[in-house]
């Protein structure tokens, strides 16, 4: 039998967690787990772990829009799902603040950048 379950934790006003598994035969056979960060009435993804691509990895998702993918190795996904849980519940505000920390630098190069073509 196979079940998905799926829920959002509402952390703050601006911060979630978003978890989507799917479990067959008692095993955990794909999931994303996502922190994700509201902006002017949007929701971004700031952290995410999930299964794409049949490998377990997370994305850091940067303000400019990019994002780095890592590669991580687990003997299973039952134990990658739970680690990536306590991971987003336990250092939500450490990726928040780096997060809004490359944002804020963003907006200064855009600045800058405008106010010199400007010349």
């Amino acid at each position: 039998m196979v079940t998905k379950k799926q829920y959002v934790r509402l952390i703050t006003d601006d911060s979630r967690i978003r978890v989507d598994f799917t479990i067959e035969k008692g095993k955990v056979t794909e999931f994303v787990t996502q922190y994700e960060l509201l902006i002017q009435d949007q929701w971004h993804p700031v952290i995410r772990y999930d299964t794409a691509h049949n490998f377990v990895h997370i994305d850091r998702f940067h303000s400019d829009g990019t994002k780095a993918k890592k590669k991580f190795n687990f003997l299973n996904y039952n134990e990658a799902l739970t680690y990536a849980i306590l991971d987003l519940n336990t250092n939500w505000k450490k990726y928040k603040n780096q997060f809004l920390r490359g944002l804020k630098n963003e907006k200064r190069r855009n600045c800058c950048t405008e106010s010199t073509h400007r010349r």
